[in-house]
């Protein structure tokens, strides 16, 4: 998303990302954790227990999930995946978003 940001940010989106640690573990992401979005720690997995995000074994670590919600709160797409491979593409994450900003027919 990080590459596509300009998009998402045209299009309306607010992008939040959540680490699976403290804030202080965030400087081992790119760029020492900067990124054009908001990159929070989720040390006591809180956010990640509420969206059902847990480590399980098959991934080797953490899940990877990406969430859409709208202004109401409401989560109009999820995708959680077993591994890296299995996060949707930006171009689909980008078209739901497109989709929430067009009137219904």
């Amino acid at each position: 998303m990080r590459d596509d940001f300009e998009n998402f940010d045209a299009a309306g989106a607010r992008i939040i990302a959540v680490a699976p640690e403290g804030v202080d573990g965030l400087s081992r992401y790119p760029n020492g954790g900067e990124f054009p979005f908001a990159l929070v720690g989720d040390e006591n997995h809180v956010t990640f227990d509420a969206y059902d995000v847990a480590s399980r074994a098959l991934s080797l670590g953490q899940r990877p999930a990406v969430f859409v919600v709208d202004r109401d709160g409401i989560v109009r797409f999820d995708s959680v995946g077993t591994q890296q491979w299995q996060i949707p593409s930006n171009d689909e994450v980008l078209e739901v978003v497109r989709n929430l900003q067009s009137p219904a027919t």
